[in-house]
């Protein structure tokens, strides 16, 4: 009896055990909203579950995490407990693995590198040894012929071996170099590339039966934004304006987004929601006046580490190699530090109130990082770096030192680069006798670009437009384009001018009904003929039903402004001074087309009682009453030259200055 009881109470332990184990995953990302400020994550993943309580891991989700915006859904039998979210070093330890197995194909490298030089140097005694007993003449007596020959064929015989030996052990030795200095390569990339910090979320569920989980989990991180602009082009004179909206779209938040489904998003996370409140307004006197208290937006995600554990590590900018025993402390709080281990690693806890840590080594200029992760790496530029080169004369070895100081700035000849502004790294050269040596890097871009389509989502507080098309958007900072939607819009083409600013006729299309098409106020590139013209900006904001758009000068038309000096004139009378003013504005049509023209010029407007304004003629042009701008407009154009004219008079109190041209 006793034998089952134990066997049940080991079961039940075992199974207690086994419920409580963490169950780590990665998830895939499905949809990623993006906001103004911020975007809106949504991962999915099914994971298989063991009866009981038990923890499961969402691994490598993006450092910059708004915890506060959370949420997790579980389809299945089973309650979620809680959640939260945790920071891990997953980065870290996968980088240095990769590191250690460079290392140790550079290892073997060099082992067989330094047999070959062993194989040389021996091959090279060999041919020394020979060379020295070349002389063949007896002490004696003469060498016989047959001997002489013998001897002859003997030394010609080895040391065609030993040279054909010897240049084959120098493309041996070259491949070899090449392949060491690519592994070099790829250890200064490995060990230079930023640390991605990664988030876990981290679930705690009871399952009630063994089962298969879809968990559906999504937040907002602040990493992101997206900006509208738009592309206008026309084909020519009567031609419909095209209207392409697009978006660009930029993200760092340490993970790529591959094949997403996007949905760009009017909405702003992180903007004020709260409506205001009107308080009483007491008055009394010397009192200030009434000024609303505007609520503070909602915070982005600032991410305090006092308290916390950090880790980093210090390395040579030049080399890549880790600096062991650099002083890495506090920029506010010198007294507390740590020293870096044979590796260069450290690990540090933060104290309150600090933001910056510095790394210092003998040698070495200093380095301050501000604390954004919870690992840090010191990229340490050396003050004066001795670099020695080898070059390669016919017959011998010359040796020269090259003094190569941190801003990349030096002289002699080097067999190795450093451009801090270009970002290439140039090997440290090695002395190798007899042989060319000499290590570089190359670097290369990668761009894409994708077409979609999109839906349209009027909500009640925001516009959605969903892209119809997966996107993959890196996480570089840069702008990658999204196309939105593209509208062929009727136009009208008129010719304007002020000839008073600019004597020039300007193409300006109008377009009409773009405020029925959802759009966003944003920058646009105008294009006429196939040809860019320049920028301007759409501004949805307008009252205006009509979109005017400038197309450029149209120098098939002149104009000319002038002014008549028989009808301008100036006089005094006792203390007033009176100023007549009459100009003159000829239009010429050298080819242009027939479309409407309007011009526009203007006449002073007085706004001292003492200063009186006489207006004349204006050859029919319309005046407004409170600008006095003058409006010319002919609906068909103008055919050969036409002439205006417009007057008027401005009586002052004499010895005034007054500008009336």
């Amino acid at each position: 009896m006793k034998q089952p009881i134990l066997l049940s109470v080991i079961l039940l332990l075992t199974n207690c055990l086994f419920s409580q184990k963490e169950v780590a995953t990665t998830s895939e990302l499905k949809k990623v909203t993006v906001f103004f400020t911020g975007a809106q994550l949504l991962h999915e993943q099914k994971v298989n579950l063991n009866s009981g309580k038990q923890t499961v891991v969402f691994q490598q989700l993006t450092d910059f995490l708004d915890q506060n915006t959370v949420q997790v859904k579980a389809q299945g039998d089973l309650s979620i407990l809680s959640v939260r979210s945790r920071k891990n070093f997953e980065d870290v330890k996968i980088s240095s693995e990769e590191v250690k197995k460079l290392n140790e194909k550079r290892k073997e490298l060099e082992l067989k590198e330094q047999t070959l030089r062993d194989e040389f140097t021996i091959l090279e005694l060999d041919k020394n040894l020979l060379m020295r007993n070349r002389d063949l003449k007896g002490s004696q007596q003469g060498v016989k012929i047959n001997e002489l020959k013998e001897a002859y064929s003997f030394m010609h015989q080895k040391l065609s071996e030993i040279t054909n030996r010897q240049s084959e052990i120098e493309k041996e030795l070259e491949k070899i170099i090449k392949a060491i200095n690519q592994i070099e390569q790829e250890i200064i990339s490995q060990r230079s590339k930023p640390v991605i910090n990664y988030t876990e979320i981290v679930v705690e569920v009871d399952v009630n039966k063994s089962q298969a989980a879809t968990f559906q989990f999504q937040y907002v991180t602040p990493n992101a934004t997206w900006v509208p602009y738009y592309d206008l082009r026309s084909e020519g004179i009567g031609r419909p304006i095209r209207l392409e909206a697009r978006a660009h779209v930029s993200q760092t938040t340490g993970m790529d987004w591959k094949n997403v489904e996007l949905v760009l998003s009017t909405n702003d996370p992180y903007q004020n929601s709260q409506e205001p409140t009107l308080n009483p307004w007491y008055i009394y006197y010397n009192n200030q006046p009434y000024q609303y208290q505007t609520p503070n937006p909602r915070p982005t995600v600032n991410q305090d580490f006092s308290g916390q554990k950090i880790k980093g590590e210090a390395i040579d900018a030049t080399t890549g190699e880790a600096l062991p025993f650099a002083r890495i402390t506090f920029a506010g709080n010198p007294n507390v530090g740590a020293v870096t281990d044979f590796d260069g690693k450290f690990e540090l806890i933060v104290p309150k109130g600090e933001t910056q840590v510095r790394a210092t080594f003998i040698g070495y200029k200093d380095v301050t990082l501000a604390i954004t992760g919870p690992y840090l790496k010191f990229f340490l530029q050396p003050n004066v770096v001795q670099l020695e080169s080898v070059v390669v004369t016919a017959g011998n070895t010359r040796n020269q030192n090259y003094t190569w100081d941190g801003d990349g700035q030096g002289g002699g000849a080097a067999r190795g680069t450093y451009d801090l502004e270009e970002a290439t790294y140039g090997i440290k050269s090695k002395s190798r006798k007899n042989l060319f040596d000499e290590r570089t890097i190359q670097s290369g871009k990668y761009d894409k670009q994708q077409k979609t389509f999109t839906n349209i989502t009027k909500r009640d507080l925001r516009m959605e437009y969903i892209i119809l098309a997966k996107m993959t958007i890196p996480t570089d900072g840069m702008d990658h384009r999204v196309n939105i939607a593209t509208f062929d819009l009727a136009a009208s083409y008129e010719y304007h001018t002020a000839p008073k600013i600019d004597p020039a006729i300007y193409l300006s299309a109008q377009v009409s009904g773009w405020e029925k098409l959802n759009l966003l106020s944003g920058e646009s590139n105008i294009y006429f003929d196939g040809t860019f013209i320049g920028k301007s900006f759409l501004d949805v904001n307008s009252t205006k039903d009509t979109l005017s758009i400038s197309l450029g000068k149209d120098n098939k038309i002149s104009i000319e402004r002038t002014r008549i000096k028989d009808r301008s004139k100036s006089k005094t009378i006792g203390s007033r001074q009176k100023v007549e003013v009459a100009w003159e504005i000829k239009v010429k049509n050298n080819g242009g087309a027939n479309i409407p023209l309007i011009i526009k010029d203007q006449m002073p407007v007085s706004n001292n009682a003492d200063i009186k304004v006489k207006y004349g003629e204006t050859s029919g042009g319309a005046v407004e009453d409170l600008t006095k701008i003058i409006t010319w407009t002919f609906p068909t154009g103008i055919t050969g030259t036409k002439t205006l004219t417009f007057d008027y008079s401005v009586d002052y109190q004499s010895g005034a200055a007054l500008f009336l041209e």
